[in-house]
């Protein structure tokens, strides 16, 4: 760590003295300190090999705690930032990065992203690099830097960008929705999230498992069940003492006056529930009995659900036994599964005075009016796995004239829309990270791109064809002459 102290010192404001403080057990991660006082600048992390990947300077708690202020420093022009950001990656990075983004956020801040490159075809490898935030004076606000090994894969290219978005287009992009707009409820056409590319050879490509974004799989609410009070879902007994005020309902422990659950109803617009109580783990409940809860109890709170709401799929992942290497010996074996019991018994016995948290099953309902989605309005529930109470719950209430006075009929057709949206993309030749077990894996494939970058259509307003767009901070360029002027 001693090399590394004094290469982050060099980057601190004022290059006051430094020392980085690890916890014994957790050598990756450390606390930047004053030298000679119990003042923290930032963190760090380190990987196996001791190489950073993750620094966060605290610039203002050094400013404060030392004779130093950013008054004494030019603010510099966007190619001396890039250069001090190179300057950088060249000391902590990998060898061969690339700036491939430079990106304004506002209050002098910037975002460089510094990537490796495919060779062949020109195109930024996402995630390979380095990720700084700087500010106009060249100082270094935070780093993540990414050190693993990454393999590529050249299958041989078979159509192209055109050819692959005629393919991409074939269906409808597009889904009605609605969304509240300057008090009222009106019709929009949202782009669908099909997180699919077209591979090089043609096929649609599933991005699920390069991608977090995708879609959500609905499910009718066929019946709700009677069989719960509201008291019985949040778990309410008489050893608890309630409270009401101004909409918020409390119950309190009486030994030690602790809220053990709360529900705020205070505000018109949504119902916030948050339990802490105690709980047995003995039996676990199986998720088809937790849905059952979670629908009764948005029922109980906002009435009628079966045709106001679809409940978003939920997935188990299957049990699968951890894999035992067929190189080991039985004895080898052996002394792995011992490995294993004792640390869990030492993960018991650190949380004995912890409190523990109930783990818990989240579901969220989409809210629709007359089968038509509105997204702001879904209601999310999660419900204990052994006790079955609400543990925490977020549900927006939908004021009734919105509804009463919303236009359902659209004058833009879904069609028209369509065409809008499909004018509005392109494909482009992209490398897409597939993470396996030792290194990541980039695949090529074609993903779609906005036409006019930096603006990604955001929604079309289905009665007037007005177009909405969402700017995308990862393809802002800042100008030159744009801050000079500031």
């Amino acid at each position: 760590m001693k090399k590394l102290e004094i290469s982050i010192k060099d980057l601190l404001i004022g290059c006051p003295p430094i020392k980085i403080v690890t916890e014994e057990d957790m050598e990756e991660f450390g606390e930047i300190v004053d030298a000679h006082r119990d003042i923290s600048y930032g963190q760090v992390e380190v990987d196996d090999e001791g190489k950073l990947t993750s620094l966060a300077i605290d610039l203002e708690s050094i400013t404060e705690n030392n004779d130093v202020s950013l008054d004494e420093y030019e603010e510099l022009s966007i190619e001396d930032i890039k250069e001090m950001g190179e300057d950088f990656v060249n000391e902590f990075g990998a060898k061969g990065l690339q700036l491939t983004s430079f990106s304004d956020w506002g209050s002098d801040i910037f975002l460089l992203v510094f990537e490796a490159m495919d060779v062949q075809y020109q195109i930024p490898l996402p995630d390979s690099g380095v990720t700084l935030e700087m500010n106009r004076h060249g100082f270094i606000l935070s780093a993540t830097i990414t050190q693993s090994y990454y393999q590529l894969k050249y299958p041989e290219v078979k159509i192209t960008a055109e050819e692959a978005l005629e393919i991409y287009k074939k269906r409808q992009l597009i889904e009605m929705g609605a969304i509240q707009q300057d008090e009222e409820m009106r019709l929009m056409y949202f782009p669908i999230s099909h997180n699919e590319g077209i591979s090089v050879d043609g096929e649609f490509l599933e991005l699920d498992q390069f991608s977090m974004d995708t879609p959500s799989v609905l499910k009718d609410i066929t019946e709700v069940s009677d069989a719960y009070t509201e008291d019985q879902l949040l778990g309410v007994h008489e050893g608890l003492v309630q409270t009401e005020e101004e909409g918020l309902t409390t119950y309190k422990n009486p030994e030690n006056d602790a809220i053990e659950i709360s529900i705020n109803r205070s505000d018109n617009t949504e119902i916030v529930v948050d339990s802490s109580l105690p709980f047995n783990d003995e039996v676990e409940l199986n998720v088809e009995e937790l849905q059952q809860r979670a629908i009764a109890f948005l029922q109980l709170q906002v009435g009628e659900v079966v045709n106001n709401y679809k409940v978003e799929a939920f997935f188990e992942e299957d049990d699968e036994e951890e894999e035992i290497d067929d190189d080991l010996t039985p004895e080898e074996i052996e002394m792995l599964k011992a490995l294993s019991e004792a640390d869990d018994e030492e993960d018991e016995e650190e949380d004995e005075d912890e409190y523990q948290f109930e783990p818990f099953v989240s579901f969220v309902f989409h809210r629709q009016i007359n089968g038509i989605p509105i997204r702001e309005y879904n209601a999310h529930v999660d419900i204990g796995i052994y006790s079955g109470t609400v543990r925490d719950s977020l549900i927006p209430l939908l004021d009734e004239k919105y509804i009463e006075e919303m236009v359902v009929k659209p004058t833009i057709s879904i069609e028209e829309a369509d065409e809008m949206y499909k004018n509005s993309i392109k494909m482009e030749l992209t490398r897409v990270p597939h993470e396996e077990e030792e290194f990541i894996v980039y695949e090529l494939c074609y993903v779609v791109k906005p036409t006019s970058e930096p603006v990604h259509i955001e929604r079309i307003d289905a009665q007037n064809g007005n177009v909405f767009y969402l700017d995308d901070l990862s393809y802002v360029e800042a100008e030159e002459e744009d801050l000079e002027e500031e």
